[in-house]
């Protein structure tokens, strides 16, 4: 069995994963980073408000872009 074999296997506990790691940063008040590929390329801040938008590095800087919305 390959890795994207055990991936696909566990696909909705990765999902649970996530879900809860970002309620988790929303009530500890810090932003949470993470990849959406329904957004494309890039990192996604997500601000305990819920406000998003892509960030990237650039020359050591946290640089951040258009708000990132759901593709």
């Amino acid at each position: 069995m390959t890795i994207l074999d055990r991936w696909r296997q566990n696909e909705g506990r990765v999902r649970q994963a996530g879900k809860l790691a970002l309620e988790q940063a929303r009530a500890a008040g810090v932003p949470a980073y993470y990849r959406d590929p329904g957004i494309g390329a890039g990192i996604i801040r997500q601000m305990p408000d819920g406000s998003r938008s892509v960030v990237s590095v650039a020359a050591n800087e946290l640089v951040t872009g258009d708000k990132a919305k759901r593709g």
